[in-house]
């Protein structure tokens, strides 16, 4: 099983529909997929018609007294599971800092899910915090969703620093993707020209905007399920063979 986490300390950069779109993806090749909404808004649930649970379930996993496959639900789509958003999620930085070995906690939830899944994709909250070590700590490869402006490119060099140390000793790696990238715009593809296919960090392909993706919320849906000829679900289906690929 390998782990892929999609993450950014700043929010609106598209994070949800990238876990949510990479994990349909995934599953439609063929791969157990599981997503985990570690989210607190619970955006992933609510595109995939999960309720997120509010029983504070989640603070039973962290102390060991549950297991977090006891969480998972089946979605309408076949291959694809989910870790509802969960209400205790808010709190789970304090609860995970009572803990011992509070930066790896999480990582021995997953183990539960070695036999059942082939890939876990985690849509992870937009935090610089103990939930963002353990996250680090439990993945083999996180993608960054960025949006071409300077501003996003320096807040993917602060998340660099922040996971550098412990990706370094995990081995993780780190990339970042473009994401609701407009060529019409000026600045948008002077950063393409300047990352695009000549900094390692960037993956090499992108996702441009458009309505489409901005439909998931009502379509409540993955995009390739409503907009199968859109270029955003062509770009998606280009980026998780990328992905896919470097994890092999």
């Amino acid at each position: 099983m390998k782990v892929i986490s999609l993450y950014n300390i700043k929010g609106g950069v598209g994070k949800t529909t990238f876990a949510v779109n990479i994990a349909y993806e995934t599953a439609r090749t063929g791969l157990r997929t599981l997503l985990w909404d570690l989210d607190p808004q619970g955006s992933s649930s609510y595109i995939l018609r999960i309720k997120p649970h509010i029983k504070g379930e989640l603070s039973q996993v962290v102390s060991g007294k549950n297991s977090l496959g006891k969480s998972i639900k089946e979605t309408q789509w076949p291959l694809l599971d989910i870790v509802p958003s969960d209400f205790d999620l808010r709190h789970l930085s304090s609860l995970l800092e009572d803990e011992k070995r509070q930066s790896s906690k999480l990582s021995k939830s997953m183990k539960a899910f070695g036999h059942e899944y082939d890939l876990v994709i985690v849509d992870s909250p937009p935090e610089a915090s103990t939930v963002s070590e353990n996250v680090v700590n439990f993945s083999d490869l996180i993608v960054v969703p960025v949006i071409p402006n300077p501003l996003s490119i320096n807040t993917f060099e602060t998340l660099l620093r922040f996971a550098g140390e412990i990706a370094d000793k995990k081995k993780t790696r780190l990339f970042a993707a473009f994401n609701l990238v407009d060529r019409r715009k000026q600045l948008h593809k002077q950063m393409l020209e300047t990352y695009l296919n000549k900094d390692p960090r960037f993956l090499k392909h992108y996702v441009p905007a458009s309505s489409a993706i901005e439909h998931m919320t009502s379509n409540r849906a993955p995009l390739a399920t409503y907009s199968s000829r859109s270029s955003s679900t062509t770009s998606f289906s280009d980026l998780t063979e990328e992905i896919l690929a470097l994890m092999r």
